[in-house]
């Protein structure tokens, strides 16, 4: 029997070539562990933020802007307190379980070996990832005598509930495209760390985490190109369908965290509502899910997805694309 030289070593693409010298390169695990919040000093923390202000937009609000120092800070470190909680879930129970089909050469498409390799080598990663996010967490929460939220996360269940909802068949591609979408898009909120000014062990967690996720993201792009060109009528056209789904659930907002938590910061109950409401609404959820996913759009272009006219009038059907847009100019 003649083996395909192709399926065992791959391609010379992102999708190996960025975990070449993985032991080396892999920041949070690699790294030295430099992200201890309990043993601050306060010239430390001065005037820095405990989280990313520019990517909270209700923090312009004035019933908000208006509060002291010290809630303003508090409201921050629960935002950063549920941020990490829910990258935890978030990396195990829907990254890695993605990377699975990857790994376990269970997609539509055969995959080569070097490329499924990579993938082990990514589901390593995030498992690091969970440990750093969930142990700086727990820290914050103790400093800030904070309750760490549940586990049980609208958008992780949303996501299990469109697994739910695929044809059998599909099950292992929406994997797949869960995970592509989750590792492109996660970036956005990571990418405003450079503007921001945090306190020291969040900004080394949250940096180390993204120099981890900017591999991430090249890989499942890389994948995601290998795949495309191989996929038949119908799996595209399952993508096609798929894909704004996801990523509208990849930016839909825990129902109810930011009116809870302003009330118990000593807002007024309508203000909290009403503050709840716009953050809420169908327009913020599509503003955000139009800016954050860019990288998850280019990734698609790349990769000659909007070449078909079906996907790019779905794409416009959703409001994720303008049809006057520059960006397929």
């Amino acid at each position: 029997m003649m083996i395909n030289a192709s399926l065992l070593l791959g391609r010379s693409d992102d999708a190996v070539s960025e975990f070449l010298h993985w032991n080396e390169k892999s920041a949070v695990r690699a790294k030295p562990y430099e992200y201890d919040c309990m043993v601050l000093a306060e010239q430390e923390i001065g005037d820095k933020n405990w989280f990313i202000p520019s990517v909270l937009s209700y923090l312009e609000h004035p019933a908000i802007k208006h509060l002291d120092d010290a809630l303003h800070q508090n409201l921050l470190a629960r935002n950063l307190v549920t941020f990490l909680e829910y990258t935890t879930v978030l990396e195990h129970k829907i990254v890695n379980r993605s990377v699975e089909v990857i790994a376990h050469d269970v997609l539509p498409v055969p995959i080569p070996f070097a490329m499924r390799m990579s993938a082990l080598k990514l589901y390593a990663d995030e498992g690091y990832h969970a440990v750093i996010s969930a142990d700086v967490s727990r820290q914050v929460a103790l400093l800030f005598h904070l309750d760490v939220p549940s586990s049980e996360f609208e958008r992780i269940k949303n996501f299990q509930k469109l697994i739910e909802g695929f044809p059998v068949e599909f099950k292992n591609l929406g994997w797949f495209l869960i995970g592509f979408v989750a590792e492109t898009v996660i970036t956005k909120e990571f990418l405003q760390m450079a503007k921001a000014t945090l306190v020291p062990p969040v900004y080394r967690m949250l940096r180390d985490h993204l120099e981890d996720e900017w591999r991430h993201s090249h890989f499942f792009s890389s994948m995601f190109s290998y795949l495309w060109g191989r996929l038949n009528r119908n799996e595209r056209y399952f993508c096609k369908d798929a894909l704004p789904l996801i990523i509208f659930e990849s930016f839909r907002l825990e129902d109810g965290w930011l009116e809870r938590n302003l009330i118990d910061l000593g807002l007024n109950n309508a203000i909290a509502e009403e503050i709840e409401t716009q953050r809420n609404s169908h327009r913020g959820l599509l503003e955000s899910a139009r800016c954050g996913s860019m990288a998850t759009l280019k990734a698609l272009h790349r990769a000659g997805f909007f070449l078909e006219r079906a996907n790019l009038e779905r794409f416009f059907e959703f409001g994720l694309i303008e049809e006057d847009s520059e960006f397929f100019r």
